[in-house]
């Protein structure tokens, strides 16, 4: 039998779709036994449901009678037995990490521990995605995102090492620091945000660097779950020479929980790409937050996630927050059996804000607005006019090579507000402001502030 190169897991990744939805539902299963036995906060919430793990025997019973957590009751939990909670699942003395949450929901960080094996467990799903980009052990990589207390950049890096890279760690060095290490030590991989390459072009623009000429090695770049555009996708891997490949992460969940494979990001025809969710080792759900129900194909829903391997703090129908598009794996030609969701559309249930009526996602105007090729960086706000009116403003500079041109500024200016008016339905002021008066963004800062509240 010839070897499919393609493959990281041969065995799980040729599964046909009801083999794995087997495998799937007997794990699920089992987890929900262990997390019954050993985990009194979800022994507790089950309890309280009238639930047993006997009485659950089909992936709709699951679905229909074992209750979801989200954030509030981890982080209730937590404040009601601190440090770390009472779903701690095994002996303190296993314990030999812990992570905070990013807090992009707003509501405040819990905290997750891990145990060796979690971790373990965790660098297998970033190798993957490795993988599946073409990069090779021996490769050369940068890790461009600090490493600090969240979960998503140690286990990467960690996963880098593991799967056998030359890892430079470069998340503390200024961009141009970055750039000179790239061209002293090429690189065949390097991993960073939309926002924050979308920043290392323009240095690159600025410093003479040609991706293409001073990164001859360069296979792909790990973008990072946020929105963005096709079209600037395809502009990134044009001047890059590289592939983009998407992931979606959760620390709850234990790190890297979906990515794109060989296709990548954006099809040939131009529709968005596949990030596939390793369903051997994560329950993921995407639901309608309104009806609980399934998502069906090309339908948007909420991730919900139950994880096999987490043995410290089980992680059992997580409310991750996440808005996302719903993919089955019939969608890709990879050929794989793993349903998964959108590249590039990833963006939070938590962050849309209420304008004039209508409900608006940040993330939709950032892959709008930072998708233009001559925007460097815009600023949101919300706020309440002298009549009374809402009015949502973006307020951006222009990249330094553009030039001083006020007419054809203007016309970007209308572009813009006519895409953001037609792609979200809500009309908001553009306007042109200087370097120095709005805050530039890296990771996952927010960029838009609602300042309604600050109006008498």
């Amino acid at each position: 039998m010839r070897m499919d190169r393609r493959l990281f897991n041969p065995v799980i990744e040729q599964l046909s779709r009801s083999e794995l939805e087997a495998l799937r539902w007997r794990r699920a299963h089992a987890t929900l036994g262990r997390v019954y036995a050993t985990s009194p906060f979800y022994r507790g919430r089950l309890q309280r449901a009238c639930v047993t793990p006997d009485e659950i025997r089909t992936p709709e019973d699951f679905r229909r009678r074992v209750p979801t957590v989200d954030k509030l009751a981890i982080l209730e939990d937590q404040h009601e037995h601190p440090p770390l909670g009472s779903a701690i699942a095994v002996d303190d003395a296993l314990l030999e990490y812990c992570f905070l949450t990013s807090g992009t929901s707003g509501k405040g960080q819990e905290v997750h521990a891990y145990t060796a094996a979690d971790v373990s467990d965790s660098l297998t799903s970033w190798a993957a995605s490795l993988h599946w980009a073409g990069v090779l052990p021996g490769d050369t990589a940068y890790h461009m995102v600090p490493v600090g207390v969240t979960a998503g950049p140690v286990t990467l890096l960690a996963g880098f090492q593991h799967y056998g890279l030359r890892t430079f760690a470069v998340g503390n060095m200024d961009g141009q620091a970055r750039l000179e290490m790239m061209r002293r030590f090429s690189p065949h991989f390097f991993s960073t945000g939309p926002v924050y390459l979308r920043r290392l072009t323009t240095l690159c623009h600025e410093l003479g660097i040609e991706p293409r000429r001073d990164f001859p090695a360069l296979k792909a770049i790990k973008v990072g779950s946020f929105g963005f555009d096709v079209p600037w996708a395809r502009e990134m891997e044009v001047f890059w020479g590289a592939k983009l490949i998407d992931t979606y992460a959760s620390t709850q969940a234990g790190g890297g929980i979906a990515s794109t494979c060989e296709h990548g990001t954006y099809l040939a025809d131009g529709r968005r790409g596949l990030m596939h969710f390793p369903e051997h080792k994560v329950y993921a759900e995407v639901l309608s937050p309104e009806t609980s129900e399934p998502a069906r194909e090309d339908e948007e829903g909420e991730v919900v996630l139950t994880s096999f391997g987490r043995e410290a703090m089980p992680i059992l129908r997580f409310r991750t927050g996440g808005k996302v598009v719903f993919k089955s794996h019939r969608q890709c030609a990879c050929g794989r059996p793993f349903d998964g969701i959108e590249a590039g559309t990833v963006s939070r249930y938590d962050t849309m804000l209420k304008i004039r009526g209508m409900n608006l996602w940040p993330e939709a105007v950032d892959a709008i607005v930072l998708a233009h090729p001559q925007v460097d960086e815009y600023n949101g706000r919300v706020e309440v006019a002298d009549n009374g009116r809402e009015l949502a403003r973006v307020m951006l500079c222009f990249k330094p090579e553009v030039p001083a041109d006020a007419a054809q500024r203007a016309r970007v200016l209308v572009e813009l507000r006519a895409q953001i008016k037609a792609r979200t339905g809500v009309a908001m002021e553009v306007q042109e402001v200087q370097p120095g008066e709005i805050e530039r963004f890296t990771y996952k800062e927010r960029r838009w502030r609602d300042q309604r509240r600050q109006t008498p």
